[in-house]
């Protein structure tokens, strides 16, 4: 996170845990979702939260007045740009941050050559042991999913095109982080 931050925005935020959790760090936190039953869920575990709000709402179509331009210091999805469209995901993320505002990324991606089949097969162990921790759940109820719309080459390709200077690094169990801080000068 970014020292002082002001605002923050948790996107697809689900039952809220992530946004809940950038609220003790930051002064005010937006989750957004379209899933009228995870921003339901949210806003029943997060009653006690005074700084967090949650709007049901689309997040590459919100308006200016629900998602301002510019606005936000910090910008977070987990297991989101999929949904949307990577490219559209990380663009409009890239609109909403303010100049030196940062962008926090853990992306899905599949296989698209063999060292990705090699690096997922070696996942395996992991995923079962972390599987057997939770309990074999893995997601809340209701948590919409889709599969992965890129490739680990083609994320990692769109990020550096859309966002210059981001950092991407693969991990386990199918993911990728991406990291971005959004010029000074505003532009990207």
């Amino acid at each position: 996170m970014p020292g002082n931050c002001r605002e923050a925005l948790d996107v697809g935020c689900g039952d809220g845990t992530l946004a809940r959790l950038l609220a003790s760090r930051s002064g005010r936190v937006t989750g957004i979702d379209l899933s009228a039953e995870m921003i339901e869920s949210a806003r029943d575990q997060s009653k006690e939260v005074e700084n967090v709000r949650f709007l049901e709402a689309d997040f590459l179509e919100a308006g200016g007045r629900e998602l301002p331009p510019g606005h936000y210091d910090l910008v977070t999805m987990v297991a989101v740009a999929h949904h949307l469209g990577t490219e559209s995901a990380l663009a409009r993320s890239a609109e909403l941050l303010a100049p030196g505002g940062r962008l926090a990324v853990i992306g899905l991606a599949g296989p698209g050559s063999v060292v990705d089949l090699l690096h997922l097969a070696a996942a395996v162990p992991s995923v079962k042991l972390l599987s057997r921790r939770r309990g074999g759940s893995s997601a809340p109820a209701k948590m919409p999913v889709a599969d992965p719309d890129t490739t680990f080459g083609e994320a990692r390709e769109t990020a550096r095109r859309v966002l210059p200077g981001s950092r991407f690094r693969r991990r386990l169990l199918w993911r990728y982080t991406l990291l971005w801080e959004k010029p000074r000068d505003g532009r990207h």
